[in-house]
């Protein structure tokens, strides 16, 4: 603790803008481009943890319709890398299975919208999209966008919200959890995730 507030107080702005303009967008993974709802579904999503290569991170995945589900994604990559169903079976045991524990998914990571290294990240809606940013005093940049839902005829969009983030201790990887709400006669209530890595 005393070794992270020593490097927070030495940290100099400069050195912070230099972190942030080498932030890449590594992937949003939630819906379509145009991000119309298509059904009533209830998506609930929790972090579990990185893997052994932290591009890998793992997701408790809920849903109404087709239950629980371990879920890797990869940074960087498009949709799930595995799936694993829970319907049965504990996460423990998932985690300890052949299939799921070759990425070596464990708890070692920060929760909040804080970074270890001080980043402070925040979201905008601008338009149809949430734009995410790390600030760190006046230096602020853009990790990239979350498309929001809307209704088919685009008359109505969904009130989305970050839920929590998750960062590596080094924080080169953070994924963001977000909710987005829409009622109407195309009701959304479901969690989506998006998650990147500053190289």
């Amino acid at each position: 603790m005393k070794t992270q507030h020593k490097y927070l107080k030495i940290l100099s702005s400069v050195a912070v803008a230099a972190c942030l303009a080498c932030a890449g967008f590594a992937a949003v993974s939630s819906s379509p481009a145009d991000a119309v709802a298509q059904d009533t579904d209830k998506i609930t999503m929790d972090f579990v943890g990185f893997g052994f290569n932290p591009d890998f991170y793992a997701i408790v995945q809920g849903s109404k319709l087709s239950g629980k589900s371990l879920v890797i994604y990869k940074v960087g990559g498009q949709g799930p890398t595995l799936v694993y169903p829970l319907n049965g079976s504990s996460l423990e045991k998932a985690l300890k299975s052949k299939e799921v524990s070759v990425y070596g998914i464990n708890g070692n990571y920060v929760p909040g919208l804080v970074a270890p290294a001080g980043y402070q990240l925040g979201g905008m809606v601008i338009g149809e999209n949430m734009q995410l940013t790390l600030s760190a005093g006046e230096q602020s940049m853009t990790l990239g966008y979350a498309p929001i839902f809307s209704n088919p005829t685009k008359t109505k969009v969904a009130q989305i919200s970050i839920k929590n983030a998750f960062w590596t201790p080094d924080s080169k990887r953070v994924v963001i959890l977000l909710n987005q709400k829409l009622d109407g006669d195309w009701p959304v209530n479901t969690d989506v995730v998006a998650a990147f890595a500053l190289n």
